[in-house]
């Protein structure tokens, strides 16, 4: 699934400041950590669905 897509459902669940630190991962190309960051969320947030 794509990562830009799995931070978007998370956006208006997770606090405002984490959603901005994942997104500048992600745009400085720093994709391990970002979807590393993601998974954490999911499963902090209920939203483990993969």
């Amino acid at each position: 699934m794509n990562i830009y897509y799995e931070l978007y459902k998370l956006k208006y669940k997770i606090p405002k400041n984490t959603y901005r630190t994942i997104l500048g991962q992600l745009k400085a190309g720093d994709f391990k950590g970002a979807s590393k960051g993601i998974e954490r969320l999911k499963i902090k947030y209920g939203n483990s669905e993969s």
